[in-house]
């Protein structure tokens, strides 16, 4: 079936100017066409007069994890079973694709069920975004997240290989490890680095064989240089960065998602329950963190999307809030959001952008980003593979955050 958008302005996030007067055909799934002025529809189409709405494509949130609550301090994930922490987290990524968010990347997560709700979604059991998954969240003994549901332990090279193979058995996209500490796990600073070279280049060479990814947590400057330097292929958060690292990440086509919404969103941190240790090492890096993606953006780092905190949806849309008052243009943070996220993940040549050929993931807003940011808030309409996606809750079913953090909604 042809579905006929017309009436709207195209933002088509490839950098280029927005489309006016524009009407957008799609064929089944597929982004057949982008015209300006009013297309004829033919018979049996749908068609969605847009009233001057704004088209882009699908949002990205690409450091999650979505069976997590954090801060947790009624230590919920610690006491559910699996089975209520895998509909948890399928919630959380159902309602974040009502919020815009298409694509997803779980970067660790308890018992493989980032693999099976991939599954889930991929077989049409639910309508979910696209999930791009890294199964169990590796990292030494006693490192940061040892006491996170989904962390697996290692000591050695050796260990290391078996860990990533056990992760590449099960069918994962990437392989997520942490190098340093960071602000969740008490008794540790941001910056140390817990993992060595040699473990991190066991990771990567097994990883890379079969075709996979690497990103790391690295909060420090020596763990981003020592990471880069063992081959990895993303660096997550950043916290403290300086030039050279910075510079190795240009040099070496490295990505980088900053998750700017772990220190800069103090609002949050207050309402939500953090402790007062984690809110000490949040603000603490604030200036730093701020100031190292600045001169990541200018070095022309490839930086996307990723807030690192639950409801995915939510918070998707603060991290891109974040990016553009950090630094970033509307367009640039649009960009991270969409084109650079799916470069990430390596599905550009069929997701990221609104152009013909590619598959129609689309988000239609009643106001124009570029203008204000927040306008990604104005949502009218979410379309996953050429289908209309519905984006209220049916009536009498609680949100999520009435659901999991009662005495916490609305912090967000």
């Amino acid at each position: 079936m042809k579905t006929i958008l017309m009436n709207c302005t195209v933002i088509d996030c490839t950098g280029g100017a927005p489309i006016p007067d524009a009407t957008v055909t799609l064929d089944d799934n597929r982004i057949a066409g982008i015209e300006q002025g009013r297309v004829e529809p033919s018979g049996g189409s749908r068609v969605f007069d847009l009233d001057g709405g704004y088209v882009l494509p699908g949002l990205w949130g690409v450091h999650t994890h979505l069976g997590a609550i954090f801060p947790d301090p009624e230590n919920l994930t610690t006491r559910e079973s699996t089975a209520a922490r895998t509909i948890r987290a399928g919630r959380n990524a159902m309602d974040a694709l009502r919020r815009g968010v298409t694509g997803v990347r779980v970067v660790g997560d308890l018992d493989y069920l980032d693999i099976a709700w991939r599954e889930a979604f991929e077989r049409g059991l639910f309508v979910g975004p696209r999930l791009f998954v890294a199964g169990e969240y590796i990292l030494a003994t006693g490192g940061h997240g040892h006491d996170i549901p989904g962390a697996r332990e290692i000591d050695g090279p050796y260990e290391m290989r078996k860990a990533v193979r056990e992760q590449l058995k099960h069918g994962v996209d990437w392989i997520k490890l942490g190098v340093t500490g960071g602000v969740a796990t008490a008794g540790e600073s941001m910056q140390e680095s817990q993992l060595l070279l040699d473990e991190i280049e066991a990771a990567t060479s097994v990883a890379h064989l079969k075709g996979k990814k690497v990103t790391v947590h690295a909060g420090g400057p020596m763990g981003v240089k020592m990471s880069i330097r063992g081959g990895v292929d993303c660096i997550e958060h950043g916290y403290y960065l300086d030039d050279e690292a910075i510079e190795m990440m240009a040099e070496n086509d490295v990505f980088y998602v900053p998750t700017l919404f772990v220190t800069q969103y103090e609002e949050f941190m207050r309402k939500s329950g953090m402790a007062d240790y984690q809110i000490e090492k949040a603000s603490t890096a604030a200036q730093a963190h701020r100031e190292g993606f600045q001169k990541a953006l200018r070095a022309g780092v490839k930086i996307a999307c990723g807030a690192d905190s639950s409801p995915v949806g939510d918070h998707t849309l603060v991290e891109i809030e974040q990016l553009a008052r950090a630094g970033m243009t509307e367009m640039e943070a649009l960009m991270a959001a969409t084109r650079t996220s799916a470069e990430l993940c390596g599905v550009a040549d069929r997701l990221g952008t609104v152009e013909v050929g590619k598959l129609a993931d689309l988000i239609v807003l009643s106001a124009d980003p570029l203008q204000d940011i927040s306008n990604i808030r104005a949502l009218t309409l979410v379309f996953k593979d050429g289908n209309a996606v519905e984006t209220e809750l049916p009536e009498g079913v609680e949100d999520f955050w009435t659901l999991y953090w009662p005495e916490k909604n609305g912090a967000s």
